[in-house]
């Protein structure tokens, strides 16, 4: 009877000591999803103003606790932390306070550290050529603002193009000077308040005012997201643009490979490429092995595709291929088959990052997994990944529509 009893007990304890492991795998599970992340105009935050400090603090607490790469950067998080905390204290006003959030996870020094904020635009991103800014493609927010193609931007609201951009460096996040540099550049026509903004271009031997607007992103015309496209160069040179490593670019990549698959030389341009999802990247990457090989973010093996490319292939990069673009980067650099053509990269392909959320619901960014190197020792952060030929655009070469790095790689071809 006392055995029958024990028997029970025993079996009791199992299935409550179970349950309580099931309960903590469920937990950790559930805190480690991603939190959704909302965005907000800075006048419609969702908190009043005399909580900015205690939200700040908050923030900070999440920060010590999460973000993985303060040491290897040398940064003193904690006074960096004490600093901001005395200055949200001191301020009155949401956009102050979204412009303080901006400037600190600015701070932190890589470029998947960000608020989540959204911003009044243009919708347009100029070219950046030696501290130079010009108008490129003008949408029709532009057009009707009176800017032409080509147009070189001198001053923002009265104050000459580098000295903006010189004291707004501070509000962009990024990884390397190159890439914070290029996204001043383009904070131009953006902004966290303001909803217009005066320009003076030049435009020949002209020198223009315009007022721009700049509008909220449901009132931007809406741009076609091309994932990747094709062509033909010289009978024997095939051309494919990534542009994207978000969900549907491997249904569109397979398409615009068939078109080139058979030719001797292929160039894969992923100067536009910001990223996106980094499984992506490692699929892409198979088409361009011809052997195993682990893929630089989780070392996972990658076999080459039964339909991998065997002719030659550059690889066109630039200070825009960043995330999920900079790991393929690495991945196609590591295989030994591609020479890289172009400009360093952003430099940060991510670090795990992960979203969190305060309890007035403001959500942020950090990388949360420690600095790490790819299969081959490169750094997956921090370090732009230097092409074989560093070809960069001038100015002459802009105006006169020459892609310099495009005819490079095809004069490169073209000698074989």
């Amino acid at each position: 009877m006392i055995k029958n009893i024990l028997k029970v007990l025993f079996v009791l304890v199992g299935l409550i000591l179970l349950s309580f492991v099931c309960l903590i795998i469920y937990a950790k599970l559930s805190s480690s999803s991603e939190t959704p992340a909302e965005s907000y105009y800075v006048e419609d935050l969702p908190l009043k103003n005399d909580c900015f400090q205690d939200d700040f603090q908050e923030i900070t607490e999440i920060v010590k606790d999460n973000y993985s790469l303060y040491e290897s950067k040398h940064l003193n998080i904690d006074s960096i932390c004490d600093s901001y905390s005395t200055r949200a204290g001191r301020i009155s006003t949401s956009r102050e306070y979204g412009e303080l959030l901006q400037e600190f996870f600015a701070s932190l020094k890589v470029g998947h550290s960000f608020v989540y904020l959204n911003e009044y635009s243009a919708g347009t991103f100029p070219v950046f050529i030696n501290d130079s800014i010009f108008i490129s493609r003008p949408n029709d927010i532009l057009i009707e603002a009176g800017l032409k193609d080509k147009d070189r931007v001198i001053a923002v609201n009265g104050e000459p193009v580098v000295q903006w951009m010189d004291r707004n460096e501070k509000y962009v996040s990024a990884s390397t000077p190159q890439n914070r540099r290029l996204y001043t550049a383009a904070n131009i026509f953006r902004s966290l308040s303001d909803t217009a903004r005066n320009y003076t271009v030049c435009r020949g031997n002209d020198t223009i005012e315009v007022q721009l607007p700049l509008l909220t992103k449901e009132k931007l015309p809406a741009e076609a997201v091309v994932n990747t496209s094709s062509k033909v160069l010289y009978d024997s040179i095939g051309y494919i643009a990534i542009n994207t490593m978000m969900d549907g670019v491997l249904e569109s990549f397979s398409s615009d490979f068939d078109k080139v698959r058979d030719l001797p030389y292929l160039i894969v341009d992923i100067r536009n490429n910001e990223g996106g999802n980094s499984g992506n990247g490692r699929e892409l990457c198979r088409y361009f092995i011809h052997s195993d090989q682990p893929h630089c973010i989780d070392n996972k093996v990658m076999p080459p595709s039964d339909h991998a490319y065997r002719g030659e292939v550059i690889l066109l990069i630039s200070p825009v291929t960043f995330s999920a673009a900079e790991s393929f980067a690495i991945d196609m650099k590591e295989s030994g088959n591609v020479i890289l053509i172009g400009e360093s990269t952003a430099g940060d392909t991510g670090n795990h990052p992960k979203t969190f959320k305060t309890s007035n619901g403001i959500c942020f960014r950090i990388p949360t997994a420690a600095p790490s190197v790819s299969p081959k020792g490169f750094p997956l952060e921090g370090v732009g990944i230097i092409p074989d030929y560093y070809i960069s655009r001038t100015v002459a070469d802009y105006f006169n529509d020459k892609d310099t790095q495009l005819e490079f790689a095809i004069e490169y071809f073209k000698k074989k």
